[in-house]
């Protein structure tokens, strides 16, 4: 199990208790609180990363909702699970995010607040979705909130992908210019080619390239290769859910000189003199 649930009823931390049994099966419940009566009921729940991980929050839920007469029901999502497949990428594929979110739909939640999702298709895969703009996690470093502020980062949009959020952080940072790039990936086999700088100066500059998610981290290397054959002096990297599958050591150690990352995936033993890790707490209390 990896998901991490907190709960609170009328503000109240209450205790969750998890497990699993012994054929497999996991179990979710929470220890009495003091109060008899509470109408909401908020939980937090990070790092989902397998239906076992739903089955927990659903149980909780249930639990909740059996014991207390909920009116109010809030979920802080900071990381979307299945967001990556927003669509049917190929033949005998399925639209996992849809499926995914017709099953969190079943929960009834009155708000499901999560950050920065991959694309504008998670708003109609679940209900009452509120979003948190990559530009407000970003603004909780203070670091990096200062560097751009002071304009002494470049904003770097890797793909057309980030490209479609760049313009936004760009301009709630007060930066007149970013650089784009592109690249091509083989939808079948993951495999990333033809990287390419399109427009910016980036000669003797420092750039921060911005995405949501990275996970092994081909892109964000790649793209570091090109930025400093093009004459970037140093090349950062902000995502806002850090997966990485294969570490950040292989990211600091082929062209990326300072990760940004938030808690909302990434494991708080990753934070470094390198790696920044912003706390959620700090993004959900505003």
């Amino acid at each position: 199990m990896s998901a991490q649930l907190q709960l609170f009823l009328d503000s109240v931390p209450v205790e969750v208790i998890t497990g699993r049994f012994p054929d497999g099966a996991v179990y979710a419940r929470f220890h009495q609180p003091a109060i008899t009566t509470a109408t909401q009921m908020r939980i937090r729940a990070t790092a989902m990363r397998s239906m076992d991980d739903f089955m927990l929050l659903a149980q909780l839920v249930d639990a909740v909702r059996h014991r207390f007469l909920i009116k109010e029901s809030l979920l802080e999502l900071p990381y979307l699970p299945y967001a990556r497949q927003d669509r049917h990428m190929g033949d005998g594929d399925s639209f996992a995010l849809k499926v995914f979110g017709q099953l969190l739909n079943t929960l009834a939640f009155d708000r499901v607040t999560v950050l920065d999702p991959h694309s504008d298709v998670a708003a109609a895969a679940v209900n009452r979705l509120h979003a948190i703009t990559q530009q407000q996690c970003m603004q909780h470093s203070a670091r990096l909130a200062g560097l751009l502020a002071q304009q002494r980062l470049m904003l770097i949009a890797p793909d057309a992908g980030a490209l479609k959020k760049i313009h936004a952080v760009a301009a709630h940072f007060g930066l007149a210019e970013y650089g784009t790039m592109t690249k091509h990936r083989d939808v079948l086999t993951g495999e990333l080619t033809g990287f390419e700088l399109l427009t910016g100066d980036v000669q003797g500059k420092d750039v921060l390239i911005v995405d949501d998610l990275c996970d092994a981290g081909g892109t964000f290397i790649g793209a570091a290769q090109v930025l400093r054959q093009a004459g970037a002096r140093a090349v950062s990297l902000y995502v806002t859910h850090g997966v990485f599958s294969q570490g950040t050591a292989r990211l600091l150690a082929q062209g990326i000189d300072h990760i940004y990352t938030t808690s909302s995936y990434a494991a708080a033993d990753i934070a470094g003199e390198r790696v920044e890790l912003i706390d959620i707490e700090r993004i959900y209390a505003h």
